[in-house]
């Protein structure tokens, strides 16, 4: 009999970034995929102009250039990704490289790293206050942002399941604009108590020296944080690791003990057995949270809930539900146009996409393509998360048209309609992406279409940096990788736009 175990030992798959070393985290951070989490197609590469800056400011630190970026508007690049196919849009920002690299460098300093992960620690002592959210690395050649989805699948839905054992209900809530809401000062207050940070303004104390960074890229402005990079996600759970220290806090003063909060940024999942302190729980939470400059939104908060059917969110319930496909493809589609309706911009959608594109795997036996592309395309209008996967469903639908002629007609009509919807940058950004194989000329209105198109853009507002040297560095142009972009096939392939199918 062989002495191995008959149960092999499952490695994993992930960890989280406050499992690093300093050095490690700072790899981390300086990943051209942690610096912008936004979907863009792979011809955008930011390694290029990530890799000079952090060598230059490892010789010529910011703090000793004297520079003063809050003094300047446009410090960084916006683009925007609508949440509801209408009036709410959530800003993502393309941080200043430079600033960026020097607010990496500043937390993964050996001292501050430690103190930052200690701190974590003592956000953490309460089992019964789980934060699930703290970036992950892949560990595998997955994407690091699939890590992060797997990673809540595991901690937040299938946890939830789980818990159904022990509790009977649930309560949701959530904090309205979070990011957009986040008071730069608070920083400081949970990485060495309120007291502390407010009697020591300088920035000897790690807290203050990010907040100070914080309002470099904002022209000076304390209220907000800039949402799309994993270095800033690493910022807003300080904050709300602080919340839930607080909210420990408070709950042993008040004698509650049988509950347990799963929380992923900005959402709370709240388990209880008695309604009632799941009541006093959100009473709770909302005074810690209005004394961080917080508050939570009324509209996603609900009241008592049984577990296991509110463990799934309710778009996934309602299309598990559903008839999920139809020999006919564009009844197929318009049933994802419908669930899509209901529930713009939903996770389910995506799944929904990615099974319809795969169904495409012979798209020269499609017919009528141009509606099927006239649907495709009003999914992502209405829900422009899902975008990417639209525009690679619109990329198997083109290559039906016999001629260039009428793919260059379809791309136009596409685009007419996108202009109807503003602050589209982002599906501009995508529509390039299909369009360019088969006319690359063609110019569209966004600063990163421009930079494929190979105009000069300036992205940043560089008129800050008096050094020469580092101005240099700061160049936009190579953010474009042209091999890869050429190399690029006319279909979008599966693996740009799915992070990972979780169902």
């Amino acid at each position: 009999m062989s002495g191995k175990s008959s149960t092999s030992k499952r490695m994993p798959t992930n960890r989280s970034v406050l499992d690093m070393s300093a050095k490690e985290a700072r790899e981390f951070f300086l990943k051209p995929e942690s610096y912008c989490r936004l979907e863009l197609p792979p011809y955008f590469d930011f390694k290029r102009l990530l890799r000079p800056v952090a060598k230059l400011l490892k010789v010529k630190p910011l703090a000793g250039l004297n520079l003063r970026p809050r003094k300047f508007e446009d410090v960084n690049y916006t683009i925007y990704s609508n949440k509801d196919g209408r009036y709410a849009w959530r800003p993502f920002q393309l941080i200043h490289p430079v600033i960026y690299v020097d607010l990496a460098h500043l937390i993964t300093e050996p001292k501050p790293w430690a103190a930052i992960r200690a701190r974590f620690e003592d956000f953490a002592k309460n089992p019964k206050i789980r934060c699930l959210s703290q970036p992950q690395e892949a560990l595998t050649k997955s994407k690091d942002q699939g890590a992060q989805i797997l990673h809540w699948w595991h901690g937040i839905e299938q946890a939830s399941i789980d818990l159904a054992l022990d509790f009977s209900y649930v309560f949701h809530a959530d904090i309205a604009d979070c990011y957009a809401s986040v008071y730069t000062h608070t920083v400081a207050w949970a990485l060495h108590g309120k007291s502390t940070a407010k009697a020591n303004r300088d920035q000897s104390l790690i807290g203050n020296a990010i907040d100070a960074r914080l309002q470099d890229m904002q022209h000076g402005q304390t209220n907000g944080i800039p949402q799309g990079s994993v270095l800033v996600d690493l910022i807003a759970e300080m904050v709300l690791g602080y919340a839930d220290l607080e909210l420990s806090r408070l709950l042993v003063d008040a004698g509650i003990a049988d509950f347990q909060i799963l929380r992923y940024r900005d959402d709370y999942r709240i388990f209880v057995n008695d309604s009632r302190a799941g009541e006093l729980i959100l009473k709770t939470l909302t005074e810690v949270l209005i004394g961080l400059g917080l508050k939570l939104n009324a509209s996603k908060t609900t009241t008592a809930q049984t577990v296991i059917v509110n463990s799934i969110k309710t778009d996934k319930r309602e299309w598990m539900r559903r008839r999920q496909a139809d020999k006919s493809l564009q009844k197929h589609l318009l049933l994802i146009h419908s669930h899509g309706t209901d529930f713009p911009n939903a996770g389910s959608i995506m799944i929904a996409l990615d099974q319809f594109y795969r169904r495409l795997s012979s798209p020269k036996s499609v017919r009528n393509p141009m509606q099927l592309i006239s649907i495709a395309i009003d999914i992502g209008y209405n829900s422009p998360r899902c975008f990417p996967a639209c525009a690679a469903i619109v990329s198997k639908l083109l290559s039906t048209l016999p001629t260039t002629k009428e793919k260059i007609t379809a791309v136009d009509r596409i685009r007419k309609k996108l202009e109807q919807l503003p602050n589209n940058g982002h599906l501009e950004v995508w529509l390039q992406r299909i369009s360019y194989h088969f006319n690359p000329k063609l110019t569209y209105r966004d600063k990163l279409c421009g930079l494929v198109e190979g105009k000069k853009v300036d992205l940043w507002n560089n008129s800050w940096i008096s050094d020469s040297g580092l101005k240099r560095t700061v160049r936009p142009s190579t953010i474009v990788n042209k091999k890869r972009l050429k190399a690029l096939k006319a279909i979008v392939s599966r693996d740009e736009f799915v992070t990972l199918s979780i169902y």
